[in-house]
């Protein structure tokens, strides 16, 4: 029967090969686009296609030049041990975390000259469980150079802050790393900064500690967001940051506030977080304010009532003091928890 026959050359395929019945066709089709084969078929006719995989960089410009590292129709990524800790749910349904087991703040080593070939593909069997996005048991690896980076680290919260701008200064030496496909990676570091000693090299500044200090955050909330200065409209107001102790209940809970050097101040006020109806954050059952001095917390003097109020700022005024931090205790009503969206101090 003679019918068309239309082939998808991908992208990625810049030197496919075509085979039909055992013969190499001369055709050299571009990628990202179709080769027709019009003929008349027949039983047993065989087509063969070969899409060579070849590894490429690609550089965010946008991102401060960190580079990504592609083969065939993959990007790669950094394998990274994982340790799992046990964060909530049932024992039927658990809820997991987890955390880097192994170094993942890896600066790539290129060389000048054709950076590309300075990875190695590393073809493995096919996994016996027949899951080749497990991290451990990818059958395509790629293997390749890597400089730790020593001040890229974690912030103050557990979280890895925005890369700076490539090539970095490290004086880490130079040791091998592994790649596996990114959708095998569950933490997941796929823009390296690229890692250099020249002239050219940025030095990494790590970031300034954030001022914001808990006894506990959820981990979908940020505890900045009490001195990001968006006044809410009410306690239930769900359309800003906030900041909650959630899923802690009933319970005794701290934030602090910490500032470069001493300030004088002599009220703070506070503007609660209550979803009522919709969640289980209430009203704290009570609050106390404490200021610190030769390192010690100390309650601020004189204090007038601490009040517990909704869709509102809620102020303490005291004696002025002269501090470096404050501290807010708060006790969780039983059987629930609480937050705050916004707090103010008055010098």
């Amino acid at each position: 029967m003679e019918f068309p026959l239309y082939l998808r050359i991908p992208a990625w395929s810049d030197a496919t090969r075509i085979r039909l019945n055992g013969t190499t066709l001369a055709v050299r089709p571009p990628p990202g686009t179709f080769v027709v084969l019009h003929r008349t078929w027949h039983p047993e006719d065989e087509v063969e296609l070969r899409f060579p995989m070849e590894t490429r960089l690609r550089t965010w410009t946008a991102n401060h030049d960190t580079v990504s590292v592609d083969r065939g129709p993959l990007t790669y990524s950094l394998l990274i041990a994982e340790r799992p800790v046990r964060h909530g749910g049932t024992d039927a349904w658990p809820a997991w975390n987890l955390y880097p087991d192994s170094p993942w703040n890896y600066g790539l080593v290129l060389p000048e000259r054709d950076p590309a070939n300075a990875f190695g593909v590393v073809e493995r069997p096919w996994p016996a469980n027949d899951q080749p996005f497990d991290a451990l048991h990818t059958p395509i690896q790629l293997k390749a150079q890597g400089r730790i980076i020593p001040e890229w680290t974690l912030d103050d919260r557990g979280l890895v802050r925005e890369v700076q701008p490539s090539p970095v200064r490290t004086d880490s030496p130079t040791e091998p790393i592994t790649l596996i496909p990114m959708g095998a990676a569950r933490l997941r570091i796929s823009a390296f900064p690229v890692a250099g000693d020249g002239s050219e090299a940025h030095t990494w500044t790590a970031p300034a500690p954030s001022p914001i200090r808990a006894s506990h955050c959820y981990e979908g909330d940020t505890a900045d967001a009490v001195i990001d200065q968006i006044l809410p409209r009410s306690s239930s107001d769900h359309d800003l940051p906030r900041f909650t102790w959630w899923p802690h209940r009933g319970t005794r809970e701290w934030i602090e506030w910490h500032w470069p050097g001493p300030q004088t101040v002599n009220s703070s006020q506070v503007y609660w977080f209550d979803d009522t109806g919709i969640g289980y954050c209430r009203l704290p059952a009570s609050w106390q304010l404490y200021y610190r001095q030769d390192g010690q917390w100390l309650p601020v003097p004189n204090p007038s009532p601490f009040e517990v109020a909704a869709d509102r700022f809620n102020t303490v005024r005291f004696d002025a003091v002269s501090t470096d931090a404050l501290r807010l205790e708060v006790r969780l009503q039983e059987g629930f928890s609480g937050g705050i969206l916004e707090w103010q101090s008055v010098p």
